[in-house]
């Protein structure tokens, strides 16, 4: 072996280290430890194939590597070093640092890689001193094992220092009492002993030795072997022995198998060891096995397992609650097997779906699925499968399955709601939609004729005047239910609102129409109502126009009915008229039909935008939230306040159109601008005869993930108070979902006080004729601090608008205002502008 006395001990700072590790974790604690002990000049790469580019561009003192590393093993990299192909130094001291093996096993291979040192990760405090340790040596290899020879015949000590020399660092004792000194003094890691020795003979040594050290390796050497005294030496604590005279080859057995011993020893102490550690997690594993099972069985969902061909392969105890079915009779039977066959279509759907995500390679997926309980009655669950692959051609699915009728109940009254009109039970003005615009593509593509016939009842406002909302309703429904009986099963009865009607009537000529609508006029010429014991007959005015597909849209089909309906009314009232492209007796008709038009292209081109205005909280002195407030920006950018266009609505019966546009938009921009925390948002007269309105409000805040609490809802105080009962029916609606209400132009009406009480409103907005000139008005200010303490009486929270000024803000102030909104307080903005506003800020 070379030595190299002269070599140069690098100090710390100066040591140069290169860490191969991929753990995140562990590069982590391995800098930290070196940092802390002065290595300040160290390399952590995580892949072989970099460790290897810098070991030949980089000089360096010392590798610490983890034996699993990517593309290459620890071993295996430390065997390149060690077998001097690369341009770094062969004899690098080399570290092992893992967090995981079987100790001796490791011990042993590192020995033969050629490996220095093997430390486990958690004892990585040794660390800093091991370094320092190995930059201290002066061999330039791995040590050797050393062997003690006791022997008194130089031939014989002679041969075994030429045949073990290659493998060990051999020390010679020529009699008993040096040699048991010498091993005293060094512990060697091997011991030849000769029985018989001057001083003391072999036997005694080997007693007095195993007394110490009861795992000291020692291999007898005799010229007397017998099958007694072999027997003798092995009992005694010998590991081995070799009779006299032995072969060069039988030495170099005996002596590797001897150095070996300890090794197979402590592997077999740390494979038993393993063993009972994992028969005790295998304990733990079946406590917690059990326990898991009992959790499963008290899930109120059910847990299923299903294998390729859909077959239940395992189920807990909730299968039999919520079935009635036996876990033992359910296993190993078809899930279709609890379906029933008039939901065979369903459930083919539901397989389709099954083979679409394995095909998709989709690891979970969602399915809603009928089945039939053991009394045949429908559940409806929803299963959220799991795909567990064990095999190329072999798959399983877990399965977590709830109970959802009721949920589903809710779902196909919604559905019911948002195409039937909840006062008459025909269907709404959004399903006319949608069957309008059916019939306008059939038209359109088939070459086919349709009929529209649009109604309205002559005069039945003053039934509702006269006798009340309640009479008149109960007079709309009567008369749904005879129009119902006169219209064939394949055409469509729709209430559009209030006291319109539309029939699409399909496969029909112009002249067909006409018979259809003139028989309609007729038999409502004919129905009489008892009201309050006078017979009261109606006439009914009716616009008529042929679905032809010659319209753009199939909403122009409608406006032309509309035109229809709008001459029949203005050349007297129960009449009715077949739409004329020559009919101009309103231009006003035009102009709102052309307004319609534009706000309609404005929305599929997306170019109505929100404007912001602040809303100032008085006792937090901040910005609360913002009223939203809608613009149409026009091609060319110019924007088109509210004033031009929703006039024009509101007499075309079209405010539903933005009604919704803004509750769409209003949530889509709450999800894209969390600092929008809350906002208010205007809702028209119209908006809560809409039967739509809820469903609409409850689809947007589903699609966008937005809280239901950072809306509100503003409705003005006479809008609020012409259907009191509808009002407060649908604020309930909006307060279950999570939003709040507020009545704008609160002061307006008349009968505000009475009806306050009644409103289940959270703000009240004053009214801003009371406040734009409340700092000049003294029975200004004696009304305004009227309604605000009512207001508060109520527990209800008073906004004021039109704050122009600090004039007026300070009088607010005073009163207890507790919101003001206006033009001192901030103009309406885009989005945009308030979020520069806040980043500037």
């Amino acid at each position: 072996m070379l030595s190299n006395t002269n070599k140069t001990i690098p100090s710390a700072a100066a040591t140069r280290i290169l860490v191969v590790n991929s753990d995140e974790a562990a590069q982590r604690k391995i800098r930290d430890c070196l940092t802390t002990s002065g290595y300040n000049h160290f390399t952590i790469v995580d892949d072989a194939q970099n460790a290897l580019r810098f070991l030949r561009n980089h000089p360096i003192d010392l590798i610490i590597v983890d034996i699993d590393i990517p593309d290459l093993d620890g071993w295996r990299l430390s065997r390149l070093v060690r077998s001097g192909i690369l341009k770094c130094r062969s004899d690098l001291p080399i570290v092992i640092l893992a967090k995981t093996w079987c100790e001796r096993i490791a011990e042993v291979t590192a020995k033969e890689y050629g490996i220095n040192y093997l430390l486990p990760l958690n004892h990585l405090n040794k660390l800093p001193n091991l370094i320092q340790n190995l930059m201290q040596q002066t061999s330039d290899e791995p040590p050797k094992p050393r062997l003690l020879v006791v022997e008194d015949s130089p031939d014989t000590s002679d041969l075994i220092q030429r045949v073990l020399s290659a493998h060990f660092n051999i020390e010679v004792a020529a009699d008993g009492a040096l040699g048991l000194a010498i091993w005293q003094e060094k512990r060697h890691d091997l011991v030849l002993l000769d029985v018989a020795l001057p001083t003391m003979n072999g036997h005694d040594i080997l007693l007095e030795i195993t007394r110490i050290e009861p795992n000291q390796p020692v291999v007898i050497m005799t010229a007397h072997a017998s099958i007694e005294h072999a027997e003798e030496l092995m009992l005694s604590g010998a590991v081995d022995f070799l009779p006299k005279p032995f072969r060069a080859e039988q030495l170099r057995k005996v002596c590797d198998i001897a150095i070996h011993r300890e090794d197979y020893l402590v592997s077999n102490a740390q494979f038993a060891e393993r063993v009972k550690t994992l028969e005790a997690r295998e304990r733990e594993f079946r406590q917690l096995y059990e326990s898991h099972h009992q959790l499963l069985d008290d899930l109120q969902s059910v847990v299923m397992e299903l294998d390729e061909n859909l077959n239940i392969a395992f189920l807990n105890r909730t299968w039999e609650t919520l079935m009635g079915y036996p876990i033992e009779d359910s296993i190993g039977r078809p899930l279709e097997d609890f379906t029933s066959s008039e939901d065979a279509n369903q459930f083919a759907a539901f397989k389709e779906k099954i083979t679409a995500a394995i095909r998709e390679k989709k690891t979970n997926t969602e399915i809603e699925l009928c089945l039939r309980d053991v009394h045949h009655q429908k559940i409806w669950t929803q299963l959220k499968i799991s795909r567990s692959t064990r095999s190329e051609e072999f798959s399983t699915f877990t399965v977590c399955l709830d109970n959802i009728t009721e949920r589903r109940k809710s779902q196909e009254q919604l559905q019911y709601l948002a195409m039937h009109d909840s006062l008459t039970g025909l269907y709404n003005r959004h399903h006319f939609e949608l069957t309008l615009e059916q019939l306008y593509k059939d038209a359109a593509r088939n070459q086919r004729q349709h009929g529209l016939v649009y109604l309205d009842l002559d005069h039945f406002k003053v039934i509702n005047d006269t006798f009340g909302h309640q009479k008149g309703d109960e007079v709309l429904r009567e008369m749904s239910a005879m129009l119902g009986r006169r219209v064939r099963k394949p055409d469509t009865l729709c209430r559009l609102g209030g006291d319109e009607f539309a029939v699409l009537l399909r496969n029909v000529t112009a002249q067909n129409a006409q018979d259809f609508a003139r028989d309609i006029q007729k038999t409502i010429g004919e129905f009489s109502f008892q009201l309050q014991e006078q017979r009261i007959n109606l006439g009914c005015s009716i616009g008529v126009t042929v679905i032809d597909g010659s319209a753009h849209t199939a909403e122009e089909h409608f406006m032309r009915a509309d035109i229809a309906l709008y001459v029949a009314k203005g050349r007297g009232r129960n009449l009715i008229h077949l739409y004329d492209a020559k009919d101009n007796e309103s231009d006003e008709l035009r102009l709102r039909i052309n307004v319609s038009q534009k706000v309609r292209k404005a929305i599929s081109e997306d170019r109505m935008v929100l404007y912001f205005q602040p809303i100032y909280d008085v006792s937090k002195d901040k910005i609360s939230y913002y009223e939203s407030l809608i613009r149409l920006r026009e091609p060319d950018g110019t924007i088109i306040t509210p004033a031009e266009f929703i006039p024009a609505l509101e007499a075309a019966g079209e405010m539903h159109l933005l009604d919704r546009w803004i509750i769409k938009l209003a949530t889509r921009t709450l999800r894209d601008h969390p600092e929008l925390n809350h906002i208010a948002i205007n809702l028209s007269a119209q908006a809560f005869k809409d039967e739509t309105l809820v469903p609409t409000i409850l689809e947007s805040l589903k699609n966008t993930g937005v809280n239901p609490q950072r809306l509100t809802f503003e409705l003005t105080e006479s809008a609020s108070l012409f259907n009191l009962h509808i009002t407060q029916r649908v604020i309930a609606e909006l307060h279950r979902l999570g939003c709040s209400f507020s009545v704008d132009d609160f002061g307006s009406g008349f009968s505000s006080f009475a009806y306050l009480k009644d409103l289940p409103a959270d703000y009240i907005k004053l009214d801003g004729s009371f406040i734009k000139n409340l700092h000049k008005d003294s029975i200004d200010q004696a009304l305004v601090k009227a309604m605000i303490q009512v207001i508060q009486a109520l527990g209800k929270k008073a906004v004021a608008e039109y704050v122009e000024n600090e004039e007026i803000l300070n009088i607010l102030k005073k009163m207890g205002i507790d919101f003001v909104q206006g033009y001192h307080i901030g103009r309406p903005i885009p989005v945009e502008k308030i979020l520069a506003k806040k980043t500037m800020a």
